[in-house]
């Protein structure tokens, strides 16, 4: 295992101090609760009363969050995604305002915003810098001062701002939107997903000293993340990759976003559970859950609530942490905090890549079908392909006689080849999905094995007696020389550590 700790943590203190927020908002990673992993844009009430997007679902999960006790412990945003908004008009006739779906939130969006704040919470909602959002709703461009002056009048207190549309318009768009928002009289933090959909995921080359003079706090880098090990896993990667670039534009005021925790939704194990909350609280990316805060399991909860785990991610210092090993089965990941301590995520990837299964050729007498939902190739997996005006018959006929095709997804008429289905079956009402059987995930992670994880305090910048405490465990293991070693980290698991020097 290479180890280059102590001289990038010496490097990143430097680079540090020449970026400082535009604002004073988001000192810490924002904490809280987002629908879009689970819920999705799930519009039909009719079918689904407690699970569509509407204000009986937000105002159930802000009751859940009190209930639960989260808001006690700073997870204290709702965070509505796509598909809030009314279609049809696109914009009030008079006023040109957004407006909520009429069915959906009868009481208004501001009326939404005032029941969080009776309970003490904040109000987080959603747009593009596009002429629609993702999902195919009205969104902002071309029209930022006024949709950020209609937000403050709700009493939004969190914008997340997608793509979705034309990457030439970006950089107007995004900074028309943070001007907008400072000009909105209310502070309103601003999240921005512009980088998420230029330059490729090269962290190297992304403008973010331009995102933040624009006024941006936080920023999704990368892909979505999706209810699966694997999409996980890729996410943990890329940081780790991409830590040494990432590390000196995080700090407070603006961060880069991992994406939503999928602790809770059982789509991952207790210990990938474990090990998320810990490298993302290294990360210091935001704390935004994404599951149902009305039915999460005791385990869950656990991991979610533990103070020590949320001490190190919201430290005032406020600097990342990154992998300080190569890419190797097990790696360390340190971040150093406000009081001189070091938090070390000693992490048991134990990954050899598995090859997908053979793409089946001609003839191809047997698809997987599924309706409201697709099977998404992984992360790093393009489209092999996309069509239009064809019928199923015809879209699965190409993908059978294309050997790179392992499915495809389609609504009316229209959808995209797939490489693999190794990205996991995606919700999405009115698109099906067509696979082929044997490219279908098989559930569950692969057999693993534990392993032993070590730490040189010497990489950390640590020296003499260290005393190390248990995150997990919240306790004391003892006092030690020079390193520590974590017995049996499970498979895909994580010892979370706080080291205290002497």
């Amino acid at each position: 295992m290479v180890m280059m700790g102590a001289l990038r943590v010496a490097v990143a203190v430097v680079l540090l101090q020449c970026v400082a927020a535009r604002n004073n908002l988001s000192r810490t990673p924002p904490m809280g609760w987002m629908s879009w992993e689970i819920f999705r844009c799930k519009t039909d009430c009719s079918v689904e009363p407690n699970n569509c997007i509407s204000e009986t679902l937000y105002k159930q999960q802000a009751d859940a969050m009190v209930a639960n006790g989260f808001d006690q412990l700073g997870y204290n945003s709702i965070h509505m995604d796509d598909c809030w908004e009314q279609k049809v008009p696109a914009r009030d006739p008079t006023t040109g305002m957004l407006r909520g779906d009429p069915i959906r939130f009868p009481s208004g969006m501001k009326a939404l915003g005032d029941y969080y704040h009776s309970k003490g919470l904040r109000y987080a909602l959603y747009s593009a810098e596009s002429p629609h959002t993702c999902g195919g709703y009205p969104a902002s461009a071309n029209n930022e001062m006024l949709d950020g002056k209609t937000f403050a009048e709700w009493g939004v207190d969190y914008m997340k701002v997608d793509g979705c549309g034309p990457s030439g318009y970006y950089n107007e768009g995004y900074k028309a939107m943070g001007e907008a928002l400072e000009a909105s009289g209310r502070p309103i933090v601003y999240s921005c997903s512009w980088p998420a959909y230029i330059n490729g995921g090269n962290e190297s080359a992304q403008p973010f000293a331009t995102f933040i003079d624009y006024g941006c706090n936080l920023w999704r880098n990368w892909h979505d993340i999706q209810c699966n090990w694997k999409s996980l896993g890729s996410i943990i990667d890329h940081w780790g990759d991409w830590g040494f670039a990432l590390q000196p534009y995080a700090g407070p005021g603006h961060w880069h976003d991992m994406d939503m925790l999928l602790i809770g939704n059982g789509c991952v194990s207790h210990d990938e559970e474990m090990t998320q909350m810990a490298i993302w609280s290294i990360s210091a990316s935001p704390l935004i859950m994404g599951n149902d805060m009305r039915n999460i399991s005791a385990d869950s909860l656990a991991i979610l609530k533990n103070a020590d785990a949320i001490a190190v991610s919201q430290d005032p210092l406020g600097q990342m942490g990154i992998r300080l090993s190569d890419d190797t089965a097990t790696q360390v990941w340190a971040r150093v905090l406000a009081n001189g301590d070091v938090a070390v995520a000693l992490y048991n990837k134990a990954d050899a890549p598995m090859p997908a299964p053979p793409i089946p050729q001609p003839p191809c007498q047997d698809w997987v079908a599924t309706n409201n939902s697709y099977y998404e190739a992984d992360p790093n997996t393009d489209n092999v392909g996309d069509f239009s005006g064809l019928t199923v018959d015809a879209a699965k006929e190409a993908c059978c006689n294309n050997h790179r095709c392992a499915g495809f997804s389609f609504e009316k008429g229209a959808g995209y080849y797939k490489g693999n289905a190794e990205g996991g079956l995606i919700q999405s009402p009115g698109e099906q999905g067509f696979t082929k059987p044997n490219q279908i995930p098989v559930p569950g992670p692969p057999p693993g094995t534990a392993a032993d994880v070590t730490v040189n305090f010497a990489d950390v910048n640590l020296f003499g007696s260290v005393t190390v405490y248990d995150i997990w465990a919240q306790k004391t293991v003892g006092v030690f020389q020079k390193s520590y070693t974590a017995k049996q980290v499970p498979y895909h698991g994580t010892a979370f550590l706080r080291l205290t020097g002497q």
